[in-house]
């Protein structure tokens, strides 16, 4: 792969980086999902100038964190051997309360079950693709792949006295978080596939889909992202009503439990006792929201917290500190830039006519959005996507901004093992700032035009840096660029409802376990998160690659879904970059992590020091 070699070195020089007992990539998990399907996102906005400092920091909003943190107290070997202690980590983003499906954003949902919550019906293992039981104790799949037995685990208690999850509780989330009016983000391939779930009895439900899907039971089963079923019990929304049900902390059946949550501040977990599982090892966990990646750096050096993802240029500096390690976080996240406004589809890929039609963000005078019915200006609007994909220096920007903890990116949404193995030459993307003007002059704008760039933060340390280095580079070839930095909790509400028609650079901080094409590139019109564009040529060829049985046969297709998002630039990627923690080795001895998650996740397997 083009551009990879220095790289490749500096991913070297990450060996010499601390490694304790860390979850790490599963080069295989893409194919066990294959196997299992073939056999069994408001803050304030602040307008940021094109022309940066060098040393830009974060922009600060409203939701930063108030409250002074406390340290956390180093940990001494106890003789109880029950959980104990306090672990702090900070985020930069905690989100927002919400603990019902249909109205869960998939960062909210991803905490849920991330930070030990609530549970889904299985979870991939630590050491290997395999898929484990959890709320579930096992499955079956008729000859088909179109039905899908499970069993129940019994016995197990909801938080907060809400009585036992049954058969009822698995069917009411599953048909709330793909209802009508829901806001999750994975209901759109359920609906496609006519998905159902009925009782059999209190432990057994049957899940039926009208076609095979080789993703569909991972994509709603298992622990690979916020989509995946999160189950909630049934009374605890009757009685209290969807509104306050919501907003309440109680139920979910994990090893930890929510003592408070508030935004912008601070969430706070217990140790949930009776816990069916392994107990977890410390009794309170604190995730403090610091925005400033700076910030979090002087809260770890001074013992406020424990754990905090760092900006790659500092890893050797804080891996000098006496009690501090640094760690790679999972599989590298995605930089990409979504052209928003692209909604060229009338109806659904089986002919459901679109409502609202046309879009509220649609608008053909957008040079990168263009006449979805006139050919010529789609061709103009692609010149645009190629130009501004053309205008960026990805190597220099992974070695300037991110130390060379990264690479430069070629293909939408595609990391870790999966773009090893199909990468091609021809999707590599040049950095040519006289040939993306020359296409800004053949789409007819050779003066340039007004553009918006939002740039979304939350996921990864240097987005706002990159973000504004990314401004600098469209500002090169004649763009007026204004740049607006928000969270992405802020910025999600514009693009479910298909209000914008900006450029939205986003990043997904580590990559995890799920293809791309299971979520995140199959943005069909039924979802209800879109990223702004609504074009029926992926999502035909997405379409075809689910009824497949075999990794050669997906490769295949992916080649040609691949080559379709080079030539279109419908998502303009940038880079992939490293995403890395730091822990204090006085409080925390391991931290192991279920396959498919990466970054500060999965608290009931850190381990104490010492043991």
């Amino acid at each position: 792969m083009r551009g990879r070699m220095k790289t490749l070195a500096h991913r070297h020089k990450m060996s010499g980086l601390s490694k304790m007992a860390y979850g790490r990539p599963l080069m295989g998990l893409l194919l066990a999902a294959a196997l299992v399907a073939a056999i069994a996102c408001s803050s304030d906005e602040e307008v940021v100038p094109t022309s940066a400092p060098e040393a830009a920091t974060s922009v600060p909003s409203e939701s930063v964190a108030t409250a002074a943190p406390q340290a956390s107290a180093a940990v001494e070997a106890p003789a109880a051997t029950g959980p104990h202690g306090t672990l702090t980590v900070a985020l930069s983003d905690i989100g927002f309360p919400a603990t019902v499906p249909s109205t869960t954003a998939v960062r909210t949902g991803m905490f849920l079950q991330q930070w030990g919550v609530y549970e889904t019906p299985f979870v991939w293992a630590i050491d290997g693709p395999v898929i484990e039981p959890l709320l579930a104790t096992e499955w079956t799949m008729n000859d088909s792949g179109t039905e899908f037995t499970i069993k129940i685990r019994e016995g197990v208690q909801f938080h907060g006295g809400w009585g036992e999850v049954t058969a009822d509780d698995f069917v009411w989330s599953f048909e709330d978080e793909i209802s009508e009016d829901s806001i999750h983000s994975n209901i759109g391939t359920a609906r496609e596939m006519g998905a159902t779930m009925t009782k059999i009895d209190d432990y057994t439900v049957l899940l039926k889909i009208d076609q095979p899907n080789i993703f569909f039971f991972n994509a709603y089963m298992t622990n690979t992202g916020g989509g995946a079923l999160s189950v909630v019990s049934k009374k605890r929304v009757e009685e209290l009503g969807t509104e306050a049900a919501n907003l309440d902390l109680s139920g979910g059946t994990g090893p930890y439990k929510f003592v408070k949550w508030e935004p912008g501040n601070e969430v706070e977990l217990e140790a949930s006792d009776g816990y069916y599982g392994n107990a977890p090892h410390f009794q309170t966990i604190k995730i403090l929201e610091i925005k400033e990646a700076a910030t979090q750096v002087a809260a770890l050096e001074t013992g406020l917290v424990d754990a905090a993802i760092i900006p790659a240029p500092l890893a050797e500096s804080i891996n000098a500190v006496s009690n501090l390690q640094v760690n790679a976080a999972g599989i590298p996240g995605a930089f990409r830039i979504y052209p928003q406004g692209n909604f060229c589809m009338e109806t659904t890929l089986d002919g459901e006519p679109l409502d609202p039609w046309p879009r509220p963000a649609y608008d053909p005078e957008i040079p990168w959005v263009g006449d979805c019915n006139d050919p010529v200006s789609q061709e103009n609007a692609t010149k645009v996507r190629r130009a501004m994909a053309e205008s960026i220096d990805r190597q220099t920007m992974v070695d300037t901004i991110l130390g060379g903890y990264g690479q430069p990116s070629y293909l939408p949404e595609v990391t870790g093992p999966l773009l090893e193995r199909i990468y091609r030459d021809k999707w590599f993307i040049p950095y040519d700032v006289e040939n993306a003007k020359k296409l800004l002059v053949e789409a007819g704008y050779p003066d340039g035009f007004d553009v918006t760039l939002r740039v979304t933060t939350g996921s990864h340390p240097l987005e706002t840096e990159l973000g504004l280095a990314v401004a600098q580079y469209l500002t090169a070839i004649g763009l007026n660029v204004q740049t607006i930095v928000l969270t992405y909790s802020g910025n999600r509400p514009g693009v479910v409802a298909r209000e914008q028609n900006d450029l939205w650079m986003r990043s997904s901080g580590a990559g995890g376990a799920d293809p791309p094409e299971q979520v995140m590139l199959n943005r069909s019109p039924e979802n209800a998160f879109n990223p702004g564009f609504e074009r029926i040529e992926p999502l035909q060829i997405i379409r075809e690659m689910t009824s497949l049985a075999t990794e050669a046969e997906l490769d295949v297709l992916r080649e040609d879904l691949y080559d379709w998002f080079n030539t279109s630039q419908a998502i303009i990627p940038v880079i992939l970059a490293d995403q890395l923690m730091a822990i204090n080795t006085d409080v925390i001895g391991g931290w192991e992590r279920s396959g498919g998650r990466s970054g500060i996740t999965d608290f009931d397997k850190v381990v104490h020091a010492g043991g």
